[in-house]
C-alpha cells in the first residue's frame, strides 16, 4: 500500500512538473550581468578601468610584493572598499596568469569547436571565468555592430553585397 502511494505520489509530481510554467529564454536571469544571446549590444563610452601599473619587491623579503594600482577614471579612493575589492581581482588575475602554463591562457567560444572552450587549468579560476565573459560580450559587441538593419551595420552589409 505505502509503495503504491508513493509511486503515485511521484507520478502525479512529474507530471505536474512537466505542465507547469517554463522559463524562456528572454525570461531567465543574465549570468555575470552579461546581455542575453541575440540581444543587441550598444558600445559603452571610453573608459579606464583599474590598473595594476607596478610591482614593489621587497629585498629582505622577496615573497613580500606591494602593487601600484592605478583607480583609472573611476572615481575610487584609497578608502573605498570598491577599490580593494577591484585590486584583489587583479592581483589573482596576477597570480593566476603566473601560474598557468602559457599555452593554456586561452578562451574559444566558437560554436565550430565546442569541445574547445578553455583548459581545464583555466577554467578553475577566476580570470578564465572573466576570459569567457569578455569573449562572449566581445561576440555580442561584434553582432550588435554588424547588424544589417541598422547604423553601421547596414552600411557594412550594403557595401559587402555590392
Amino acid at each position: 500500500m505505502f509503495r503504491c502511494s508513493a509511486s503515485w505520489i511521484v507520478i502525479v509530481a512529474f507530471v505536474f512538473s512537466l505542465i507547469g510554467p517554463f522559463k524562456t529564454a528572454q525570461a531567465m536571469e543574465p549570468v555575470l550581468g552579461l546581455p542575453m544571446p541575440g540581444i543587441l549590444v550598444s558600445l559603452s563610452p571610453a573608459y579606464e578601468p583599474v590598473l595594476i601599473k607596478g610591482l614593489k619587491i621587497h629585498p629582505d623579503n622577496p615573497l613580500s610584493l606591494d602593487f601600484i594600482v592605478d583607480s583609472g577614471n573611476t572615481q575610487l579612493t584609497v578608502n573605498d572598499p570598491r577599490l580593494k575589492t577591484e585590486s584583489n581581482k587583479l592581483i589573482k588575475y596576477f597570480f593566476a596568469a603566473l601560474t598557468l602554463p602559457e599555452q593554456d591562457v586561452w578562451v574559444n567560444l566558437s560554436p565550430y569547436e565546442k569541445s574547445r572552450i578553455i583548459p581545464n587549468t583555466t577554467g578553475q579560476t577566476e580570470m578564465g571565468r572573466d576570459l569567457l565573459a569578455q569573449d562572449y560580450l566581445l561576440k555580442q559587441i561584434t553582432a550588435s555592430l554588424i547588424y544589417p538593419e541598422k547604423g553601421l551595420g547596414k552600411d557594412f552589409w550594403d557595401k559587402v553585397y555590392s
